[in-house]
């Protein structure tokens, strides 16, 4: 898996946008995608794989959402009782 579809996995199975440190701090977590050296996933790089992936990926500073995806971040949505 690359790993501009390892993020749009996770944005799928999450639902909601995310900041590029969340994409590569859960990337680093489920291991859908490893770089060659074994180094860590940065949010550097999600930003920038994010960025070259315009037709996939919304990007308002440092939040990627899909396109067509609801554009509140996972840690602002209000949970309902």
């Amino acid at each position: 898996m690359t790993l501009h579809e390892a993020i749009e996995k996770l944005l799928h199975q999450t639902g909601q946008p995310m900041t590029t440190q969340q994409i590569a701090d859960e990337l680093n977590k489920n291991n859908w995608y490893q770089k060659k050296d074994s180094s860590k996933i940065t949010a550097y790089q999600i930003h920038g794989r994010t960025k070259n992936y315009a037709t996939l990926f919304n990007r308002e500073g440092s939040i990627v959402s899909l396109i067509g995806q609801n554009k509140k971040p996972i840690d602002t949505i209000k949970k309902k009782d």
